[in-house]
């Protein structure tokens, strides 16, 4: 797991502690058998060992959620988990109802807050970069404008 100096808190942070706990419930599996899982599984997307690495050292956040299902279900897989069953919430205080979100669900969340407040990186050395400041619109119709 990426120290706070590597990931601070946020969202990004909230998903590898996901990842997590679903690979270290798996015992550890090398990258290897995670990709290999997932073949056998037949899910919609792929992961390279490559791509698995760099999520899990969180310098990555899958760009398609099939990306990162293909991460995800296998460690699920591997530690006899069924993503469909209900996730165990820890921090249910007895206040209205519990969230009973299954495992995908929770994780599919995750990686949706994740990967929509992802920074961009910054621009490449000798990239063009574009204008992104509005352009006026400019309006000729012979309408009048109400």
């Amino acid at each position: 797991m990426p120290s706070k100096d590597q990931v601070p808190e946020g969202p990004h942070r909230e998903l590898l502690i996901l990842l997590f706990q679903m690979y270290r419930a798996a015992g550890r599996p090398p990258l290897k058998q995670i990709v290999s899982t997932a073949e056998r599984l037949g899910l919609d997307g792929t992961a390279s060992q490559e791509t698995i690495r760099r999520t899990l050292h969180g310098k990555v956040i899958p760009e398609r959620w099939e990306t990162a299902y293909a991460i995800y279900a296998p460690l699920c897989a591997l530690a006899d988990v069924d993503p469909d069953a209900e996730y165990y919430h820890n921090d249910y205080e007895g206040y209205g109802e519990p969230d009973t979100s299954t495992h995908k669900e929770l994780f599919r969340r995750a990686w949706s807050a994740a990967f929509d407040t992802e920074e961009l990186p910054p621009p490449l050395l000798g990239a063009k970069v574009t204008n992104t400041q509005a352009q006026p619109v400019l309006d000729f119709s012979d309408e009048p404008p109400f």
